[in-house]
């Protein structure tokens, strides 16, 4: 796949996860199943948010949710999955950046996203997002930018999450 190929369909596929995200938030009717089977896409976007994110808690256990959602919570792991977004990265690639640390740094960060699921990492050195995990992170960094008032792809949104941020440190 192009380079252009991809950015079209990361694009795309972005698109379609912050129009799915935009319905979370309005009122709308229950989706209509087939004879009470239907697609995830379906339950989604019947189901209550907080009849969903019960179950989905409930389901899960909190010790592997809390390290899976602690991989994101350092600033290089951040940057880090950023540049891995434009593609697949070799750790002296991400040292070289100023902002990323020492290698021995860089390369335990890389094994708290690995083991995580954010990355992968090939045989030749090489890390990026897994296709798979794409719409993850794209979910999970739209829902960093909700201030609990506001549709979460909005700028207003956006730019109170940075304005919060900002004043806590």
């Amino acid at each position: 796949m192009t380079d252009v190929s991809l950015g079209d369909e990361l694009t795309r596929r972005v698109e379609d996860l912050e129009e799915r995200v935009s319905l979370l938030f309005q009122e709308h009717p229950a989706a209509e199943t087939n004879n009470g089977v239907g697609t995830a896409d379906h339950v989604a976007e019947a189901e209550d948010p907080r009849q969903l994110a019960t179950r989905l808690l409930a389901r899960s256990d909190p010790d592997v949710l809390a390290a899976r959602l602690n991989a994101l919570g350092h600033p290089v792991r951040l940057r880090i999955l950023l540049a891995c977004l434009d593609g697949p990265r070799r750790a002296a690639e991400l040292a070289a950046q100023t902002d990323m640390g020492s290698t021995g740094q860089i390369y335990h960060h890389l094994r708290q996203l690995v083991n995580q699921g954010w990355l992968s990492a090939s045989r030749r050195g090489h890390y990026e997002v897994p296709r798979e995990a794409l719409e993850v992170v794209a979910a999970v960094l739209a829902a960093t930018f909700w201030d609990g008032n506001a549709d979460p792809t909005s700028s207003e949104a956006a730019s109170g999450a940075r304005t919060s941020a900002a004043s806590s440190t």
